[in-house]
């Protein structure tokens, strides 16, 4: 894990005065990864190949400590699932937060609320 993720869970767990849970634990490296997504935008919109590069590359180590989460298509399959046996949830941000209680760490926030706005037509 690059060091600087270390020291954001220490920094996390320092702010506390008890260790981290795993779900605690796993918000911060979450976190860690839409930092990095965000700097991957900037990096490729002034052309830094080199910084974009190696903030894919910390993506992909953090990655390695997380839950595997569902792919797109899997996710679909689930907000389908969902939407058969709850017809009367017709709002994509009810849709999104009830499977978020429901799937957890298996779906990223982002793509979840998206493939419920497409699943819903919204």
């Amino acid at each position: 894990m690059p060091p600087h993720d270390e020291g954001a869970l220490l920094l996390k767990e320092k702010a506390s005065s008890e260790a981290l849970s795993d779900e605690e634990a796993v918000k911060v490296l979450r976190g860690e990864i839409r930092k990095r997504r965000e700097s991957i935008d900037v990096f490729r919109e002034h052309g830094k190949t080199a910084e974009l590069a190696a903030a894919e590359a910390e993506i992909g180590i953090i990655e390695e400590f997380l839950p595997q989460q569902l792919s797109a298509e899997q996710l679909e399959e689930k907000v389908r699932a969902y939407l058969e046996e709850h017809p009367d949830i017709t709002h994509p941000g009810k849709l999104t937060g009830a499977l978020k209680k429901e799937l957890g760490d298996q779906a990223d926030g982002k793509l979840l609320n998206e493939t419920c706005r497409k699943v819903l037509g919204a």
